[in-house]
């Protein structure tokens, strides 16, 4: 039978047709078979068992575990996150902030998402939140993430400490915001090593017990000796002294001090967190004491590095201890309440890596030697197990401990520093209570206050950041409100001890100590004044009614922050961008340039001006000025003459901050202890009242003398 063509064509058509309908409907089961997977597994995200916290987002998950395929909900104490990889387990996430209750310079919580493999090693930490204003607001940025990706890779079971030696595990903290860091590290490491604990991850597999480094008792020394923690061989005649020599004898004591139940009752808080708690807790770390005549130390180590009296011995291993490998460290008393009085306090450190167990029982090993050559050396023992009272058992999940605040550490990092500006406080303390003899030498007190002021800049300001700003004092304020107002004030060590300085100067000088001696910023100010007048440069000096008019601005200033402060720490940092502490002294003008020009603006001011800023428009000068009500009213220092204003008004007219009313008071308020009224009241030669009385005396003597010559 014969086709037509016009049949053949509509055969053609509807054969392409329904090939194209086949196709596209096989590309829409295809399309929609890619939807429901997207819909059931999350891809290309992760997937979830159920919703996640606001703080773990799929961007910070793939940022900790690149590899993670979905998460379990949270669960378990402490509370984690279970992540999984192809078909495994691959570790676990946390939030600092659901572990610790630490809060940072602002008083103020912080959070962080930590990744934590199951070999006990941290695979990341990613910033969630924080309120620290100096690095929010100063262009610190790169410096946090430096900061933050040191923690990748490291062992949480080892030491972990901020040091920035550049070794692994020393962690290169965040400068210019050292409060602030050592917060984080305190909580990001003790965070990840409560669940490192609790899921057996503290040392390997085969050590899920370990000394109890978290809880604290304090104990006296009876109460240690009386729970195993102290153990102690007594030897009489330990030299084999003959009749006619005089008999040696020993009392040695020795004691594990990783717990912190012990350590930080037999060393003292600081020097447990400086030589104990920096290290591993599963180093072997051993205070041997000892009283008596005979020494445990002897004289050999001196020459050789080697103890050769003392060795500890565990199982089949000997370790000779040594100076520099055994970390030996002097001490010159043991803190514990009620303890001897020792002749010698030795501390030694025997690392993990040398294959000791903290856990296991040890004995000390002494050697007596003979008084002469011959008589033989004997061995005597103390045999020490650690109590399972300081011990941690295989943890549970439930076990949470409570942490310690950081501070501590922030006050054994600036020892040094806080006797340094200790010092520098006493030498000022000493110039003030002394200022009246030391201004009849002008030049003299000069010398010394430019060399005072350039330590305040140059190393209360810029090298130990002792900067006072309005920001701390609305962090301690927010602190108190909410029950963190100490662990903020102890937070930064060397601006708590200027604080109750600050506020012991309130009461007997009144508020222009801190700001006329102490305050980086107003050094910086007086000594480029004191400059610009060597350079001639012309000074202006206002009116007194022009002065009255600008002193309150500084109290609006003040009242702009607070403000501010009551929309939270951030509005306020923002506010407080007045001062320019932050930029020249604390930054030293590393910052956006915006914020560079105007401190340069104000610090050309003060050139005509002096101390224009600290005058009219700081707000920590108005709390200075506030906290100066607080001074003795009967109590002036500053001395004055009957004639001061009427008609003398010398001091006013040479006062550099025209504190000095026309009526010849000081304001109070406004002075700056500069001292400068005191050296012209104390100069027979300038102020005006004593170079007239000088003048009379020399009339009267003249006159006294002249019936005299004429007698004769």
């Amino acid at each position: 039978m014969s086709v037509s063509p016009t049949d053949s064509v509509l055969t053609s058509l509807a054969s392409t047709m329904l090939k194209n309908y086949y196709a596209a409907l096989i590309r829409a089961c295809a399309l929609l078979g890619i939807l429901m997977c997207v819909a059931l597994l999350g891809v290309p995200g992760i997937s979830h068992a159920q919703a996640q916290p606001d703080w773990l987002s799929d961007e910070t998950l793939k940022r900790l575990f690149p590899e993670a395929i979905y998460t379990d909900p949270p669960a378990g104490e402490p509370p984690l996150i279970d992540v999984h990889g192809a078909g495994s387990h691959i570790g676990y996430v946390f939030s600092t902030e659901e572990l610790t209750d630490v809060v940072g310079f602002s008083g103020a919580p912080f959070n962080f998402a930590v990744g934590l493999d199951l070999h006990g090693e941290i695979v990341g930490v990613v910033l969630v939140e924080h309120a620290e204003p100096i690095i929010d607001y100063s262009s610190m940025g790169e410096q946090l993430t430096r900061f933050i990706d040191q923690y990748a890779g490291l062992d949480v079971s080892g030491s972990i400490s901020i040091s920035g030696q550049g070794t692994k595990g020393d962690i290169d903290g965040i400068s210019s915001a050292t409060v602030s860091a050592r917060a984080f590290h305190h909580a990001i490491v003790q965070s990840t090593r409560i669940v490192a604990r609790s899921h057996g991850l503290m040392g390997g597999a085969e050590s899920t017990a370990m000394a109890d480094i978290w809880k604290f008792e304090p104990l006296p020394w009876s109460e240690l000796v009386a729970a195993g923690a102290i153990e102690q061989i007594q030897l009489a005649d330990a030299g084999n002294a003959g009749e006619d020599r005089e008999s040696n004898t020993l009392d040695l004591y020795a004691a594990v001090v990783n717990p912190a139940s012990i350590g930080r009752n037999l060393l003292g808080n600081m020097r447990y967190g400086e030589n104990v708690a920096t290290h591993s807790p599963q180093d072997l770390i051993v205070l041997i004491m000892g009283k008596g005549s005979y020494s445990f130390v002897g004289t050999k180590v001196f020459d050789t590095g080697t103890f050769d009296r003392i060795r500890i011995e565990q199982g089949e291993r000997t370790f000779a201890l040594q100076r520099k490998l055994h970390h030996y460290k002097y001490l010159p008393f043991v803190s514990a309440e009620g303890a001897p009085k020792f002749d010698e306090v030795g501390l030694f450190r025997i690392p993990v890596e040398s294959g000791v167990d903290v856990l296991a029982p040890w004995k000390l090993v002494l050697t007596v030697d003979g008084n002469d050559a011959s008589a033989q050396a004997r061995e005597v023992e103390l045999s020490y197990s650690l109590p399972s009272r300081f011990i941690l058992p295989p943890a549970e999940p439930s076990a949470v401990e409570s942490l310690e605040a950081p501070w501590r550490e922030s006050w054994r990092a600036q020892a040094n520093n806080i006797v340094l500006l200790s010092v520098g406080l006493l030498v000022l303390t000493v110039l003030l209570v002394g200022m009246h003899r030391l201004t009849r030498h002008a030049r003299v007190y000069h010398a010394l206050r430019i060399g005072f002021l350039l330590f305040t800049l140059l190393w209360i300001g810029w090298i130990a950041g002792g900067q006072l700003s309005i920001i701390n004092v609305f962090a301690w304020l927010q602190g108190f409100i909410s029950g963190n107002g100490l662990v903020v004030l102890l937070a930064d060590p060397l601006l708590l001890v200027l604080l109750a300085f600050v506020v012991v100067s309130f009461v007997v000088w009144g508020r222009g100590v801190y700001c006329g001696w102490l305050c980086p910023f107003g050094a910086l100010q007086e000594l480029l004044a004191r400059l610009a007048r060597l350079a001639s440069v012309p000074q202006w000096s206002l009116s007194h009614r022009a002065h009255r008019m600008l002193w309150p601005l500084k109290y609006v200033s003040l009242a702009v922050v607070a403000v501010a402060s009551l929309w939270g720490l951030q509005a306020m940092a923002v506010a407080s961008e007045i001062e320019p502490f932050k930029t020249v002294i604390t930054l030293r003008m590393e910052r956006a340039w915006p914020f560079v020009v105007y401190a340069l603006v104000l610090i050309v001011a003060g050139l005509f001006v002096e101390r224009a800023f600290c005058r009219f428009l700081c707000p920590l000068g108005a709390v200075m000025a506030i906290g100066g009500k607080l001074r003795l009213r009967w109590f002036k220092p500053l001395k004055r003459r009957p004639e001061c204003g009427s008609p003398c008004q010398l001091c006013a007219r040479r006062c550099p901050i025209q504190a000095i009313e026309p009526s010849g008071a000081i304001n109070m308020d406004e002075c700056f202890y500069c001292l400068d009224c005191q050296i012209i009241h104390n100069d027979a030669t300038v102020c005006p009242p004593l170079v007239n009385e000088a003048r009379r005396n020399r009339k009267l003597a003249i006159a006294a003398s002249t019936p005299a010559a004429a007698a004769e």
